[in-house]
């Protein structure tokens, strides 16, 4: 399948996810989750998004950096530490201030994802900022996908500049792509 069509059916998909569904996937992923992120590690992470039934990490306790969108012409962005935030035009949950984390500082990038395949490729909502992101990232930098989801069959329209995942975890296992 392309991305596109991934994107269309799991979007639809996650939109019927009751309210305990998400949260018994969530406990779940944040199950699997703690034990990677070890103490002292610094973590890229995501706030959800709320009316997308994203998945929420803000339970877990670690030192993490979430993403402000510098330029949606060109698809930028930035991590910052900050436990301030507010809604950006998306709707997205961004850090209003903070000190902006170099891409070559993390240790580990939290990746939301809407689907990911046997290979590590992932799909996101289709605008790069993460392809863009990761390749500034360190090549020890782990790359974790987060889905709600279950791995699914090669997707056909993998790009030359899209980043694979080193790992992927969904609420039934972890998945290893090293």
């Amino acid at each position: 399948m392309k991305k596109a069509e991934i994107r269309k059916i799991v979007t639809a998909e996650r939109s019927q996810l009751s309210e305990q569904a998400c949260a018994e996937r969530e406990a779940a992923i944040r199950s699997f989750l703690r034990p990677l992120l070890r103490e002292g590690l610094i973590v890229a992470s995501f706030k959800a998004i709320p009316h997308r039934n994203e998945i929420n990490l803000d339970s877990l306790e670690g030192t993490f950096a979430f993403p402000r969108v510098t330029s949606e012409i060109k698809g930028t962005m930035e991590m910052v530490f900050s436990d301030q935030f507010a809604n950006s035009l998306w709707g997205i949950p961004e850090p209003i201030e903070g000190r902006v984390v170099e891409p070559k500082e993390f240790d580990v990038v939290l990746i939301p994802l809407l689907a990911f395949d046997v290979n590590g490729h992932r799909v996101g909502y289709g605008k790069g900022f993460y392809d863009r992101y990761l390749a500034a990232c360190r090549p020890d930098c782990l790359k974790i996908g987060i889905s709600f989801f279950e791995v699914m069959a090669p997707i056909e329209d993998v790009e030359a500049h899209d980043i694979p995942l080193d790992m992927a975890i969904c609420p039934t296992q972890v998945y290893d792509f090293r």
